[in-house]
């Protein structure tokens, strides 16, 4: 029972500083319902243990403030006879009462009550004679509301049943006695229907139709006509044409649309990327003093311009053999041609290049890029260059 009480008393200050969440309250002409549950304190010359009580209320509101309710309550206990050394016996009781409720801050969602009324109270056991007694009861008790609809309600009320003659009172005369019970329950209140009030008006100082916090000309004079911010209808302008969305054009002819090309003014027949500029590719090998064969050493460079010609099908490549000056120029130029038409053939074998794509060409030493004068500048000389996007020269020139 402490514990419960204890509960209840924790609800009932929390209630209050929660109550700013809603906005709600009491209802004129709502029906409602409560179910509840609570404890039952009987009266100690009773001989009744306290025990849990169960309630439903069914109700009416007159007026906001004003309410009416039936309310029934059941509690199942037992007599206490441990001292005479009696048998306890089981009994069921059960209080039926037509109250009047008046309800303080009936606009707010906390809205506490004082409620009475007139029943009575009826006492069954297996034993003894059943007990009917007249009863008034009356309570305070608060109602918090979630929504429109629904609240928590807390209450403690007394009951006074008058004229008792039950058989099992602490002197076992029967005589007509008055007994005190208490009940504090919690539960839910329910409200359907009813009145509700309508918002009032938001403020309109200048009598526009505008309320003041949409109204962005405060001080219109009476009668005049207004828009939807509460200013003057201002006479309509024709917005301008929207303008010609412009014609995408390709005005150097590479492919690429001039609004993505990023290299305008490419020459024609010159191959270009997503971007519109031209596409370079330029990888050089080298290899031994009179020899054509691929070193080793080159395989991975060789991956790599495999992979850029993939990337490019329709592209054509020249293969360009170069030589040092060491030897005759037929000799050399044969031996470019040579080392172009080895690299051709690694392409084609070991990475599936189209050989229509590869042009191989033999300059001979016409072109050093370094001095023949030294072992260095001669092995730079020694060499084949995979070049991409230029014109093929015919074969022998």
């Amino acid at each position: 029972m402490r514990s419960l009480i204890r509960n209840l008393f924790l609800l009932a200050i929390l209630i209050p500083g929660m109550a700013v969440m809603s906005q709600a309250g009491q209802r004129q002409g709502a029906l409602s319902i409560s179910p509840s549950i609570g404890y039952h304190i009987f009266d100690s010359d009773q001989n009744l243990d306290d025990a849990a009580a169960y309630g439903f209320s069914l109700g009416y509101n007159l007026t906001k403030h004003w309410s009416v309710e039936l309310d029934g309550r059941f509690t199942s206990t037992e007599t206490d006879f441990d001292s005479r050394e009696i048998s306890n016996e089981d009994v069921d009781v059960w209080d039926y009462s037509l109250n009047a409720l008046y309800h303080f801050n009936p606009d707010g969602p906390f809205v506490p009550y004082v409620t009475a009324g007139f029943g009575n109270t009826v006492y069954t056991m297996d034993t003894y004679k059943d007990d009917e007694d007249f009863m008034l009861n009356w309570g305070i008790g608060a109602k918090y509301f979630f929504n429109e609809d629904t609240a928590l309600r807390l209450e403690a009320r007394h009951i006074g049943a008058f004229w008792s003659d039950d058989r099992w009172d602490i002197d076992g005369s029967g005589h007509e006695t008055t007994e005190n019970h208490f009940i504090v329950s919690a539960g839910l209140y329910f409200q359907f229907g009813g009145v509700v009030a309508p918002l009032p008006p938001p403020p309109d100082d200048d009598l526009d139709g505008i309320p003041n916090l949409r109204d962005k000309c405060p001080d219109t004079p009476y009668g005049t006509l207004v828009d939807a911010v509460g200013c003057e209808p201002q006479p309509r302008i024709a917005p301008p044409p929207p303008p010609k969305k412009p014609v995408d054009r390709d005005s150097d002819g590479d492919g690429v649309l001039d609004s993505r090309d990023k290299c305008p003014g490419t020459p024609k027949g010159v191959i270009v990327d997503e971007d519109g500029c031209p596409i370079k590719f330029t990888l050089q090998i080298e290899f031994d003093f009179d020899k054509a064969a691929v070193r080793p050493q080159y395989h991975a460079r060789l991956k790599e311009a495999a992979e850029f010609i993939n990337k490019y099908p329709e592209t054509k490549f020249l293969l360009a053999g170069h030589t040092d000056s060491r030897g005759s120029d037929a000799y050399n130029k044969t031996l470019s041609m040579r080392r172009a038409a080895a690299v051709k053939k690694y392409l084609v074998e070991e990475f599936g290049i189209g050989a229509q794509l590869l042009y191989p060409r033999g300059y001979g030493e016409k072109q050093p890029i370094a001095t023949n004068d030294t072992d260095d500048g001669r092995q730079k000389n020694r060499r084949v260059e995979v070049i991409c996007c230029v014109i093929i020269p015919p074969e022998g020139e």
